[in-house]
C-alpha cells in the first residue's frame, strides 16, 4: 500500500486539480526579468540596431550582431533571449516586454508604435538621440562640478583639521600667558570644544537628515512639496523647470513623431518626468485635453512652469497643424536655456566657494595669531 492516497486522473479531488493547475501556470524566473542596462550601453545597442536595420539587416541578425560585441557581453543572455523570441515570430517590443523592468513601459511603448507605423528605425535613432542628450547633460554637470566640489570637500577638512587639532594647541599657550583672547578667538575656541565633545551627535545629525530627505523623497506627498520649493529657488529653479518642460517636449515630440495622438501622449508623458510638480501639471493638462479643451489655453493657464515662448509656439503649431516641428522648437530653445543656465549657474559656484573657503581659513588664522600680538605688545 502507497503511504499516499492514489485518486483516478477523471474523479481528481477539486483541490487537488486546482492545485496542480496552479503549479503548470507558475513561470519561474517571472513575467518579467530586471537587468540593470546602462545608459551608454543602451544608447549603443539602439544606435548600432538603428544603424543595421536601416542599411536592409533583419531584426534577428542585427540583434545577433550585437551580441557579438565583447563590450555587451554581460547582455548576451538578454539579446540573445529577445533575438530568439523575435526569430519564433513575436515583434519586437513583444520581445522587450519580457524585459519591461529594465527597458520601461515608455519605452517599449514607442517601439511599438514605430513597428505598426513602419519607422522602426527612424523611431530608435529618436530614442536613442533623447537618451544622449540626457547622458551627455549629466556628464556636462558632473565634469563641471567635480572641481567645486572637490574643492569644498579639501576646504572644509583643512577647516574641521584646524579647528580641531590646531587651535587647542594654541589655546594652552593662551591660558598659561592669562592674555584676554578676541572674541573670534574665543569663538573658535568654542567650537573646537563643541565639535569635540559633540562631534558625534553632529556627525549622527547629518546622518538621520540625510536618511529623512532620502525618506522624504521616495514619499509622493513629500516629493511634490520638495519639487515645488525647489522649482522657486532662484536660478537653480529657474534651471530645474526647464529641464522638466525639455524633458515633457521631448518626450511628447518623440511620441507624436511616432504616431501617438495628443492625449495619449500626455498620458504617456507624465510618467517621464521626474519633476513632481511639474508631472502634475502635465496630468492636468491630460485631463483638460480629454475633456476636449484646447492644448495651448489649458498651457497658458500653467505660465508658472512653461515659458511663455513654449506656449506660442504651441499656439503657431496648433493653427498650423504642425504641432510635432512646434515641439522639436521648442526642444531647441529649451537646450539652449538648460545649458547657459548650467554654464551660468555651475561659473558662478567655483569663484564663490573659493572666496568663502579662504574667508574661512583667513578668519582661523586671524583668530590664532591676534592675541600673539597682544602677548608681544603687552611684552614690550
Amino acid at each position: 500500500m502507497s503511504a499516499y492516497p492514489v485518486y483516478p486522473a477523471k474523479s481528481a479531488r477539486p483541490a487537488e486539480k486546482n492545485f496542480l493547475q496552479m503549479l503548470s501556470s507558475i513561470q519561474l524566473g517571472g513575467s518579467s526579468q530586471k537587468i540593470k542596462i546602462k545608459k551608454r550601453d543602451l544608447i549603443f545597442i539602439l544606435r548600432n540596431i538603428a544603424t543595421l536595420t536601416e542599411n536592409g539587416l533583419s531584426l534577428p541578425k542585427a540583434l545577433e550582431t550585437i551580441c557579438k560585441e565583447k563590450s555587451l557581453k554581460k547582455y548576451s543572455g538578454m539579446l540573445g533571449d529577445i533575438r530568439q523570441t523575435v526569430e519564433n515570430g513575436e515583434t519586437f517590443s513583444g520581445a522587450l516586454l519580457k524585459y519591461k523592468d529594465s527597458f520601461g513601459e515608455l519605452f517599449i511603448s514607442q517601439i511599438k508604435i514605430g513597428e505598426k507605423s513602419g519607422t522602426l528605425p527612424a523611431t530608435l535613432e529618436r530614442l536613442t538621440q533623447q537618451l544622449e542628450h540626457a547622458d551627455n547633460l549629466k556628464s556636462t554637470v558632473i565634469k563641471k562640478l567635480s572641481y567645486p566640489v572637490l574643492l569644498c570637500v579639501a576646504g572644509t577638512g583643512a577647516i574641521t583639521f584646524m579647528i580641531m587639532y590646531v587651535v587647542p594647541t594654541f589655546e594652552k599657550t593662551y591660558k598659561e600667558s592669562g592674555a584676554k583672547l578676541p572674541a573670534v578667538t574665543q569663538f573658535l575656541i568654542d567650537v573646537g570644544h563643541v565639535a569635540k565633545y559633540y562631534g558625534w551627535m553632529i556627525v549622527l545629525a547629518m546622518i538621520v537628515s540625510v536618511v529623512a530627505w532620502v525618506i522624504a523623497r521616495r514619499t509622493p506627498s513629500s516629493r511634490l512639496v520638495i519639487d515645488r520649493y525647489l522649482l522657486k529657488v532662484p536660478m537653480v529653479g529657474d534651471c530645474l523647470r526647464n529641464f522638466a518642460v525639455l524633458q515633457f517636449m521631448e518626450v511628447l515630440g518623440n511620441l507624436m513623431e511616432a504616431g501617438f495622438t495628443m492625449v495619449d501622449a500626455l498620458q504617456s508623458c507624465a510618467k517621464a518626468i521626474n519633476n513632481r510638480a511639474v508631472r502634475q501639471s502635465v496630468e492636468e493638462l491630460h485631463s483638460a485635453v480629454l475633456r476636449g479643451e484646447r492644448f495651448s489655453s489649458e498651457l497658458e493657464k500653467h505660465g508658472d512652469l512653461f515659458p511663455p515662448i513654449v506656449n506660442q509656439l504651441i499656439i503657431v503649431g496648433e493653427k498650423t497643424g504642425t504641432l510635432g516641428k512646434a515641439t522639436q522648437n521648442i526642444k531647441s530653445h529649451l537646450k539652449r536655456e538648460v545649458e547657459r543656465y548650467l554654464s551660468i549657474m555651475i561659473g558662478s559656484i567655483e569663484p564663490i566657494m573659493t572666496a568663502g573657503l579662504a574667508a574661512a581659513i583667513g578668519t582661523i588664522l586671524l583668530a590664532i595669531y591676534l592675541p600673539m600680538f597682544d602677548m608681544i605688545g603687552n611684552m614690550k
